[in-house]
């Protein structure tokens, strides 16, 4: 048995490549389709998208009135205008001026815990980057948040970002 480890190796190796070229034969490059979007299209899949976040909201106030508290979360762009691109008791994401970004929610988080992370697409951040959280004190019901992105040298500067507020 000590002499015949190699059968072992040699067998693995053959069912990993077996695998393999399994997998290639079974599947086919992606291609897209070639065509135009219309503008009646591009309108269609707003109202879908705006209507399952209205459900979601719907559901979320839904469950926050029988005492379940479940995370808040946003994504933003970071985009000038409103750039929230996905959350979950989000409503809003809207830039202030550079680097400052209000942030609103479904129900009041000013009992809450937040935490926010800068976020990039592949691109490594600058050392010394960070993200601060305050409560928007500007509004009564206190479900905003206000996010701000500094530089290395505590300059403003406009950056996609990740919040999460815990209650």
């Amino acid at each position: 048995m000590k002499g015949r480890w190699w059968v072992g190796v040699t067998a693995g190796v053959a069912l990993g490549l077996g695998t393999v070229v399994g997998v290639e034969a079974a599947t086919q490059p992606a291609s897209a389709q070639s065509g135009t979007v219309t503008v009646n299209q591009l309108r269609t899949v707003q109202k879908v998208s705006q209507a399952a976040v209205r459900r979601g909201n719907d559901a979320r106030k839904r469950l926050n009135k029988i005492g379940l508290q479940l995370p808040l979360w946003a994504v933003s762009s970071g985009a000038v205008g409103s750039n929230l691109i996905r959350g979950d008791g989000a409503v809003s994401s809207q830039r202030l001026t550079d680097g400052n970004y209000r942030v609103r929610f479904v129900r009041d988080v000013s009992a809450c815990t937040w935490s926010a992370t800068p976020a990039s697409d592949g691109v490594t951040l600058p050392a010394g980057f960070s993200v601060r959280v305050a409560l928007d004190t500007t509004e009564v019901s206190r479900t905003q948040l206000v996010v701000r992105t500094n530089d290395a040298t505590g300059q403003p500067v406009d950056s996609p970002f990740h919040l999460q507020v815990f209650c």
